[in-house]
């Protein structure tokens, strides 16, 4: 049983579907607005990007974005708080970057009810299923 009102869950569910539209539309500085200016994310192999500024200049660095998907396996919180768990995949090219590269996995974000009353990502992690192959 979800700690969050309805009209909570689908307000989350909502600025979860705009980020995703945003991010197949490669509109990187709508997708940074759904993050909190406080935000942190967590990718794999990386040291966090802090702040939304930092989120939106590591996008930035997708040259091109073939797909992106999301599928949502629980939204659970309370207070102002939401948590949204599920799948990840995406294939994407890098800023000289030769081709596109893939990646599937889970995500964990935490959702916060700002002022305004929009619902913005103010932590955000993923984890890959991929075997990671570093620099030889």
């Amino acid at each position: 049983m979800s700690g969050l009102t309805t009209d909570h869950v689908a307000g989350v569910e909502r600025a979860a579907d705009a980020y995703v539209a945003a991010m197949n539309a490669a509109d990187w500085k709508l997708v940074a607005q759904s993050f909190a200016e406080d935000a942190v994310r967590i990718p794999p192999h990386e040291e966090p990007h802090q702040g939304r500024a930092a989120i939106e200049a590591w996008l930035g660095g997708i040259e091109e974005l073939v797909s992106y998907e999301l599928t949502r396996d629980a939204i659970d919180g309370s207070d102002g708080f939401a948590y949204v768990r599920g799948r990840y995949a995406i294939t994407l090219r890098p800023a000289g970057a030769p081709g596109p590269i893939s990646d599937e996995g889970d995500f964990l974000e935490i959702w916060r009810r700002e002022l305004d009353g929009v619902w913005r990502v103010v932590e955000a992690m993923w984890n890959t299923r991929l075997q990671y192959v570093g620099p030889s």
